[in-house]
């Protein structure tokens, strides 16, 4: 015997009692629990819902009674059978009060039971078959009404677009009505466009219910290419002319995500063609919950589909038909107006025709350009401006090649030209001397003609005499203009290297004490190895190993003054014309503080290095770019004894000199604690003879002639400074191609 498909509650205090009623109704129902009293059998319906309960009436902490009480409070319907071992009216009354379907009296016989449970459990079963049915009624009464309403709807739109051509307000329409009849949460329509670049889809019309979020903003709805990954299946499923139907959920995940930003659970899109190109499509989007499309929604959107694509290529008919009726409207206008052009034309050529031959005489005769005719190489016609040119008569004149007139060596060049066969002969200008007894030029230009139906040439010559003597005239005034610019670069290149020179001897003189300190130190040691050596001379014990250990130290000393004054004398020299070469910039460094770097120390600067590990070349004057780092230096050196002033003697005066490279280029950088430079002053530092010192301190040359001195090595410096925080000056240099 198949088991009934419902659930059974036992509600019973004697667990042996409850395992013989299970292991009973276990052939006869499909679920079954179990309580053992009131409070738990009230529990357990509330946890499992029965269709069946079977309760005793006298149980411990809760009776039967007082259960189905509570349990009726929630739901009416729920069928109870009670049991008792007690026949008193009052338990049948109070059950009968309950609601109860059934009463048996214990012992209860086992047929008696199982009859009563399938009694009870195939009316459950009936009810429940007819709601279902009735659940199936109103579901299928709502698709044909919500069919209806699709079909009604559809049957406008068409209308509508058959009434009044594809446009916005007819297609808002359709899918307003549209949305609203299947109840979707978005509506709207895709359109397919294909340029060089590739091919896109964009949407053009939507629709939304209530708070649902437009989308028309959407910037990648605007332009999703075809070979976008989330939509290229889209791209291949809807040209085949199929549709596309699921919860988004259930896409792959390259389409779920851009599905899932614009909030869509579940999705409809079907295809629109155009004279059976694909042209794009309709889709409806459900945004609330995952929804299933009836085949009555999905054909009526199909034929809405269908619908639009033939009212989108009658609008296209339309308007190539409206196209074609405005250019062949336009031509007929245009011919029309070509025909009475062409009657005015005659009309006035034959009303020009009468008086022409007077006109082109007088214009012959009197125009200020000299005219020729010439024919067969020969001279046929001339006019008074020509005759007055060439200063001859007519008669010698007429008949004649036209080189006759022309001077050496321009001769040939007027022969080669009337000899040419090109056809291009009159697009030629040629300028030539006459032979004249008074120096004269003219510029000829000729033109192809026919004349008695023959060829011919028509020559105009303008007189341009006095142009040539201005011409000639000019050039020497800008050979004279040039030699004077000449002189005066010459000039300022002096001044400038002057310049150069003066600021160079400016900065020994400021080293000079520092400079004295280090000539000073090793004549020192000369002096005192001297005097040892006499001290041991006198004292008797001088010995050949000491000599020559004294004599060795005393020629290093020697050495280096030497180096330092020989140093000293090439630096200062003029270097006007001393020759590009490589330059190592850290060397550079060292040899500019080989010279200040005493005065530093005796200011109580505090000097820090920063030098590239490896050697950074460039091309360049060491010692022009040397004078450059000394004169950077003692502007940061006057800048912290400034600082110092104000500041007092706490204040920890420090220069930083760096090398390294950036972008490649070779870097150097001066930085100092000083005064800083003011934003109004820091544009017109590089400016000549701008200077914020004193007369005595500064001429305002130093930074001027620094930036002449790096462009001239093609670099730049620049200068960044907070006022009485700190400056420093960056210099940037073209690195050799080893160092790159």
């Amino acid at each position: 015997m198949n088991k009934l498909d419902i659930s059974l509650l036992i509600v019973e205090d004697d667990p042996i009692i409850i395992k013989i009623y299970k292991q009973i109704l276990l052939d006869v129902v499909e679920h079954i629990y179990t309580a053992e009293n009131g409070h738990e059998g009230y529990l357990a319906y509330q946890e499992y819902k029965p269709d069946l309960i079977l309760s005793d009436i006298k149980m411990p902490v809760m009776n039967g009674l007082d259960m189905v009480k509570k349990i009726r409070d929630h739901d009416k319907n729920v069928r109870i059978i009670v049991m008792s071992a007690y026949g008193e009216s009052r338990y049948f009354l109070k059950a009968i009060e309950s609601g109860v379907k059934g009463f048996l009296l214990k012992p209860i016989d086992n047929k008696q039971l199982i009859n009563t449970i399938e009694a009870q459990a195939n009316d459950v079963l009936l009810e429940r078959n007819l709601l279902a049915e009735e659940k199936m009624r109103r579901t299928a009464e709502s698709a044909r009404d919500k069919s209806e309403r699709i079909l009604q709807t559809l049957s406008l739109a068409t209308a509508s677009f058959f009434r009044s051509g594809f446009n916005s307000e007819t297609v808002q329409y359709a899918l307003r009505h549209i949305g609203q009849a299947t109840q979707a949460s978005r509506v709207y329509i895709f359109q397919n466009h294909h340029e060089k670049e590739g091919s896109y889809s964009q949407q053009i019309f939507e629709w939304t219910a209530g708070s649902v979020s437009s989308e028309m903003e959407n910037e990648m709805l605007q332009q999703l290419p075809f070979d976008h990954p989330g939509y290229t299946r889209w791209v291949k499923v809807l040209s085949e002319g199929n549709n596309i139907i699921s919860h988004v959920a259930d896409l792959p995940v390259e389409e779920r995500e851009p599905l899932k930003e614009q909030g869509i659970i579940s999705i409809l899109a079907i295809p629109i063609f155009v004279h059976d190109s694909w042209w794009g499509f309709v889709g409806l989007d459900e945004c609330s919950m995952e929804r299933v499309w009836s085949d009555s929604e999905i054909n009526a959107l199909n034929a809405l589909a269908y619908n639009l694509g033939a009212a989108i290529y009658r609008k296209n008919a339309e308007e190539e038909m409206i196209l074609l009726n405005e250019g062949l409207e336009r031509r007929v206008r245009e011919r029309t107006k070509e025909l009475e052009l062409e009657v005015a034309e005659r009309t006035l050529a034959e009303s020009m025709f009468k008086d022409s031959e007077e006109k082109y005489r007088l214009i012959f005769e009197n125009a200020t350009d000299g005219i020729l005719l010439i024919q067969n190489n020969n001279i046929k016609l001339i006019n008074p401006s020509m005759i007055e040119i060439l200063a001859q008569s007519p008669r010698e004149i007429l008949g004649n090649h036209l080189s006759k007139f022309i001077k050496n060596p321009y001769k040939k060049q007027v022969v080669n030209h009337f000899e040419s066969k090109s056809e291009t002969i009159g697009d030629k200008k040629m300028v030539l001397e006459l032979l004249t007894n008074n120096q004269k030029w003219v510029e000829i230009k000729t033109t192809n003609i026919i004349w008695d139906y023959s060829p011919a040439y028509l020559l105009f010559a303008s007189d341009i005499t006095k142009r040539k003597q201005a011409e000639s005239g000019l050039k020497e005034l800008n050979k004279e203009l040039e030699d004077r610019v000449k002189e005066e670069v010459s000039q300022v290149e002096k001044q400038q290297q002057l310049l150069i020179q003066k600021s160079k001897l400016e900065s020994i003189g400021e080293l000079s004490a520092g400079l004295a300190h280090e000539i000073n130190q090793p004549l020192v040691g000369i002096s005192m190895g001297l005097e040892n050596i006499l001290h041991k001379k006198l004292s008797g014990g001088i010995e050949g190993d000491y000599i020559d250990r004294k004599i060795d130290y005393l020629f290093k000393d020697v050495d280096r003054i030497k180096n330092i004054i020989e140093h000293v004398r090439v630096f200062s020299r003029d270097q006007q014309d001393s020759k590009i070469d490589e330059v190592d910039i850290n060397i550079v460094i060292g040899n500019a503080l080989s010279m200040i770097e005493k005065q530093l120390n005796n200011n109580n600067i505090q000097l820090n290095l920063g030098l590239s590990h490896s050697a950074l070349k460039t091309m360049g004057n060491a010692y022009k770019l040397e004078q450059v780092i000394l004169n950077l230096i003692s502007n940061a050196k006057q800048a912290l004894e400034e600082k110092e002033k104000i500041s007092g003697s706490g204040f920890i005066k420090t220069i930083l000199i760096s090398s390294f490279t950036i972008n490649e280029t070779a870097a150097i950088e001066v930085f100092d604690n000083g005064i800083g430079i003011s934003k109004e002053h820091i544009h017109n530092i590089f400016d000549p003879f701008f200077t914020t010192k004193s007369s005595e301190r500064g001429t305002g040359l130093g930074l001027s002639i620094s930036y002449g001195i790096i462009n001239e090595m093609d670099g730049e410096i620049k200068v960044e400074s907070v006022q009485n925080e700190y400056t420093k000056m960056i210099i940037h240099l073209p690195l050799l191609q080893e160092n790159i």
